[in-house]
């Protein structure tokens, strides 16, 4: 079996899971259609653990059976990184629960497929898979079949068991659809109550970009505050306040007219979020004692937090919500497929 990478559709892939923070898909992946990412696993499913070694059963999902070097080869991408970045002493406890959760992902794969062909699902999806394979195609900028084929090829698959991928990928996702996704409903009062509740996740904080002049205070203090009293009234009748600081600052910005850049307010030390307060753009600072000297902070810009209209992010608010919702659906889902099915795990898969 080739392990194709993609998840197609408005429903995420099932089944997945997660290992060291990379998402592991299983049997209902098909292709990406801008990249063609086809990824093959079947290397191991040759070697198996070792010359010499026999294949055999290590599950029963009613009538279907999934052998030891399925299982090995779904497992192989994790397996890898696992003996690549845990210690040696826990890859085996590592790599066996991960078995365990690698074969329950494709008994659940196993159920959805063959509740959807109960169900006829696949009685009309040669046509969808037809149109999909000429927009990946499309996509990829084959001049024709003949040099997809190829490409195919090259990865080690054929036109054949690429259909069978695509086909049987489409048909789980339009029985999880029906199943899951006809008993979610997502009203508008839910979509503005979260919106509402959450406005942080839709803002732009607010932002200023700061200039300043550092004024040497090694000849007293009171002298600096001085030559700061007169250098803020300057700026007051006018004065280009980058001209001042390049005359009067120490600073290493002063060569840039004191410019220090645009930064996030929230993320400002306390000294400095508190000498900008109630600063108006193009406004200065009271002078304020620093490590570096009696500094002076002009806004040159600030720019308010702003909120995106609830019709700019209603789509990806709605997404949310259906993921939140989708998730305990698809487990009940599971759980009754795996009620009314007849499985049997043989014990020793290593």
């Amino acid at each position: 079996m080739l392990y194709l990478n993609f998840c197609a559709g408005t429903l995420l892939c099932e089944p997945k899971m997660r290992y060291n923070n990379r998402v592991y898909r299983f049997t209902l992946g098909v292709p990406d259609m801008k990249k063609l990412t086809l990824v093959v696993a079947s290397v191991f499913a040759v070697s198996m653990a070792g010359a010499g070694t026999v294949d055999r059963i290590v599950a029963k999902i009613n009538d279907e059976i999934i052998t030891l070097s399925e299982l090995r080869r779904e497992m192989e991408p994790m397996r890898q990184e696992i003996m690549s970045k845990v210690p040696a002493a826990q890859q085996e406890q590592t790599l066996k629960a991960m078995e365990e959760q690698v074969l329950d992902s494709i008994i659940v794969a196993a159920l959805i497929y063959q509740k959807a062909i109960e169900m006829e699902y696949n009685a009309y999806v040669e046509d969808d898979v037809s149109s999909y394979i000429q927009q990946i195609m499309k996509d990829n900028n084959f001049a024709d079949t003949d040099e997809f084929e190829n490409a195919l090829a090259q990865q080690g698959q054929s036109m054949r068991t690429f259909r069978e991928s695509i086909e049987k990928h489409m048909v789980s996702q339009a029985l999880v659809e029906a199943f899951i996704g006809s008993r979610i409903s997502l009203l508008t009062p839910e979509i503005e109550r979260y919106y509402q509740n959450n406005q942080a996740d839709f803002s732009t904080p607010e932002e200023v970009t700061l200039s300043e002049i550092i004024l040497d205070v090694a000849k007293g203090v009171s002298e600096a505050e001085s030559l700061a009293a007169d250098i803020a009234d300057r700026v007051r009748r006018g004065e280009s306040f980058a001209e001042l600081a390049g005359k009067y600052s120490k600073g290493a910005t002063a060569a840039k007219g004191g410019g220090i850049g645009t930064y996030v307010i929230d993320k400002l030390n306390e000294e400095t979020r508190k000498a900008l307060v109630g600063v108006g753009e193009g406004e200065i600072s009271a002078a304020q004692k620093s490590a570096e000297g009696l500094v002076i902070i002009r806004v040159d810009v600030r720019k308010p937090t702003t909120v995106q209209p609830l019709d700019e992010v209603k789509d990806e608010i709605r997404d949310i919500l259906y993921r939140q919702k989708r998730n305990p659906e698809y487990e009940r889902f599971i759980k009754q497929l795996k009620e009314d099915a007849y499985i049997q795990i043989f014990p020793e898969m290593q």
